[in-house]
C-alpha cells in the first residue's frame, strides 16, 4: 500500500485504519503524538495472504487490503496475477 502521491513525494501524517491483523508489514508508518498510526513514507505496509493455493493466497492479500484504510492510498491489483494465470511458472 503506497501513499499518495507516491512515486512522488508522498504525502505523510494520514491516519491509517484497519492495519491491525495478521499478514500487514509495516515500512513507512509511524504513530503521531496521539499514537495514531499514520503514513511515514512511500511505500507504508505490505500484506501478505497466504492459503492452499496462490489463487487462495492472493484473494486473501486483496481481502486484507480492502479492509485497510488510508486517504488517497493506493496499490496494484495485479501482483500475482501472471503467475496464477499460468504465463509464468513458480519453480517448486
Amino acid at each position: 500500500l503506497a501513499a499518495e502521491n507516491y512515486p512522488g513525494t508522498p504525502r505523510r501524517g494520514d491516519e491509517i485504519t484497519g492495519a491491525e491483523q495478521p499478514g500487514v508489514l509495516h515500512a513507512g508508518t509511524a504513530r503521531d503524538d496521539e499514537g495514531t498510526l499514520v503514513s511515514a513514507g512511500g511505500r507504508v505496509l505490505s500484506v501478505v495472504g497466504t492459503g492452499a493455493d496462490l489463487s487462495t493466497a492472493r484473494a486473501e492479500a486483496y481481502r486484507i487490503l480492502d479492509g485497510i484504510e488510508l486517504v488517497g492510498g493506493h496499490f496494484r491489483r495485479d501482483i500475482g496475477q501472471a503467475a496464477e494465470e499460468g504465463r509464468i511458472s513458480i519453480p517448486g
